[in-house]
């Protein structure tokens, strides 16, 4: 931070269902990484000066009423003595304060647009400040905070992925022909909070046949059908620290060979591009490296006429691959936005890389291949010595996974 500046960087608040019933209440992950403190509606407020910093946390006043419906919040004393706060006060004084900080900082780090611009809007100070060009974003500086973990976030990390990877792994053993899609995905959240997850991390793509080719399917409301792929996008949150996998099997246990030549060539790629997550390449890089490999793959396929693979990287491969390679992985399952896919990766960093294929379902089109599709996607992190895949427990040889299909003893038990 510059000298003689301060951040001020609100929590996340409630988010309502419907009248007064709430949303499951998740904490915004640039101030859990700063305070640690789960709960709605507080501010934190940083200072940097000659005298050194100070953290100042402005939490809910004391309100009787509203406390017998959901609970005490935080009080000045415990963010101090809990939490490290240097200062506490209510966060009704906190638009009196600002006026003398306001006016005696060089600068003040602030995102303008978080929690919908509520705190600028209704602190006529920081206001002023906008206006005479006083304010700097914050996030920019947050995300290359967060951008490399620490070996703990690394840690908390692999027990993210590590319990997705376990409940993923039950829910190919669970498949068979008639499951319904919603009860393998509530069996994956059952099983990802039985390992002390808090939460889904994002909510989970099963998608049976064709609707695989959508990419962010959340209907999950039909049954499972014989020679269907099923693709399970998911993953779990695990205090504060996301997961995001993906796995595609065979619901009745084996690959048709035209199931087979898709995911061979999908899994020929990703291959590659977790090889390629290395210290100073990028990940626009990467993306590159998928689209050749893919446009090779589309190719051998013959899904793209006589088209030759350097034509088919041009444009004609965006039809079956229409996003990036990954996204950065952490606090938020896309995370740290505001970091540039020209970045050379560095040790700590850890990204999701899910190349894929998505044939239309244009029968006459496309023959036996239409209507596949296949997405592979593992958590990957970077380190001097090569990729660690931290999802590495979920079987991706498809003679692992036709193994594993439908093999769950206790699937009565579950009443599958």
């Amino acid at each position: 931070m510059p000298a003689n500046s301060f951040a001020v960087i609100p929590g996340a608040g409630a988010q309502y269902m419907v009248g007064l019933i709430p949303h499951p209440f998740r904490q915004d992950a640039d101030f859990r990484y700063l305070t640690g403190v789960l709960q709605k509606n507080l501010i934190a407020v940083f200072e940097s000066s000659c005298r050194g910093g100070k953290f100042t946390l402005f939490v809910p006043d004391e309100d009787l009423r509203r406390e017998a419906w959901e609970a005490a919040p935080i009080s000045c004393r415990a963010a101090m003595e809990l939490f490290g706060a240097d200062n506490a006060h209510p966060i009704s004084q906190f638009g009196v304060r600002m006026q003398h900080m306001v006016a005696t900082a060089s600068s003040v780090l602030l995102d303008v647009d978080r929690n919908k611009g509520q705190i600028p809007r209704e602190t006529p100070a920081l206001r002023k400040a906008m206006d005479l060009g006083q304010t700097r974003p914050l996030e920019t500086l947050m995300h290359r905070m967060r951008w490399e973990k620490s070996a703990a976030e690394v840690d908390l990390m692999q027990a993210s992925a590590s319990a997705t990877a376990a409940a993923m792994k039950e829910c190919i053993q669970l498949s068979r022909p008639s499951v319904q899609e919603a009860q393998l995905a509530a069996v994956f959240e059952y099983r990802c909070k039985m390992a002390g997850a808090q939460r889904n991390s994002f909510p989970s793509v099963v998608a049976g046949g064709a609707d695989a080719c959508v990419i962010h399917y959340l209907r999950n409301d039909k049954a499972l059908l014989d020679g269907q792929l099923l693709l399970m996008d998911a993953g779990c949150e695990r205090h504060g620290y996301a997961s995001d996998v993906t796995r595609c099997w065979p619901v009745n246990g084996r690959f048709s060979s035209e199931q087979a030549a898709v995911y061979q060539v999908v899994q020929h790629v990703h291959r590659q591009c977790v090889n390629y997550c290395r210290p100073g390449h990028t990940l626009r890089e990467l993306h590159n490296l998928s689209i050749q490999l893919l446009s090779e793959g589309l190719a051998d396929l013959g899904v793209c006429g006589s088209m030759s693979p350097s034509v088919i990287a041009r444009d004609a491969y965006s039809k079956f691959y229409p996003h990036s390679v990954g996204h950065y992985l952490g606090g938020d399952v896309h995370d740290t936005a505001s970091i540039g896919h020209d970045k050379p990766f560095q040790p700590g960093v850890v990204l999701a890389v899910e190349p894929a294929l998505y044939i239309p379902n244009d029968p006459e089109k496309y023959r036996a291949v239409a209507g596949i599709g296949i997405r592979l996607e593992d958590d990957v992190l970077v380190t001097e010595q090569g990729p660690v895949v931290l999802s590495k427990d979920v079987p991706l040889e498809m003679s692992e996974i036709e193994d594993l299909v439908g093999t769950a003893a206790h699937i009565a038990q579950h009443g599958l």
